[in-house]
């Protein structure tokens, strides 16, 4: 059962740390209060509270919180055919069929992320609501 509006404010506010939180926090905070990411997500976007180091590298590292991808030595065959029919059929990968994907085959979501990188096949809308 969700909790309330401010209730999961509540919750996020007191996770985050200078006005900063992680994926990986946002998304635990958002499972416990039984809402779904992007409204958790929204929260913060009305509470100025910043998302930092994507569990996928693609922001909030370091000064000017940049990028940290891992890209991978080799992509397997298996691998590289899942994201070209996602590629195809919707013309990017989304984060949580990344995290789908990464979660049904125990693979790294950082790697995933990294094999589209290397391949040039976008990622598209931040479970948060971070990127679109």
């Amino acid at each position: 059962m969700a909790v309330s509006k401010d209730e999961v404010i509540k919750e996020l506010k007191g996770a985050a740390r200078q006005g900063r939180i992680s994926c990986a926090l946002a998304l635990s905070t958002a499972f416990r209060c039984g809402v779904t990411p992007g409204e958790a997500g929204t929260c913060l976007d009305e509470q100025g509270i910043r998302i930092e180091s994507c569990q996928l590298g693609l922001f909030g590292y370091g000064p000017g919180k940049q990028k940290r991808i891992q890209m991978p030595e080799t992509i397997s065959g298996e691998v590289a055919d899942w994201m070209a029919d996602r590629a195809e059929a919707h013309g990017h990968i989304t984060c949580s069929e990344i995290f789908a994907k990464a979660k049904e085959d125990g693979l790294s979501r950082a790697l995933l992320a990294g094999a589209c990188e290397k391949t040039g096949v976008k990622i598209r809308a931040c479970q948060l609501g971070a990127f679109f």
